[in-house]
């Protein structure tokens, strides 16, 4: 089995429970391994069979669940200097 990694932005997640919803609604498809989302972040990371499941199935999930979802770029990708300095600070 092949998995392949996408991510989206979300937009309408106000607290933690937000991001379990949204985890809790795409990890019920067939063919997703595994979601990972950061209400910090506003971004759901999905590893998913493609074979078994499109990504369109995740957006779907996720507006269905009561938010909106966007492919990220690779700027929701890159991290901020302000996290780099705080990482390289504490190593």
């Amino acid at each position: 089995m092949a998995t392949t990694t996408h991510t989206w932005r979300v937009s309408g997640m106000h607290c933690t429970s937000c991001s379990i919803l949204i985890d809790e609604a795409v990890e019920e498809l067939d063919g997703v391994t595994s979601s990972t989302t950061s209400l910090k972040k506003k971004l759901t990371t999905v590893t998913l069979d493609p074979a078994v499941c499109e990504p369109d199935r995740v957006v779907d999930a996720i507006r269905d669940a009561g938010y909106e979802a966007t492919p990220a770029t690779e700027h929701d990708l890159t991290p901020t200097r302000r996290s780099w300095f705080r990482r390289r600070a504490t190593s």
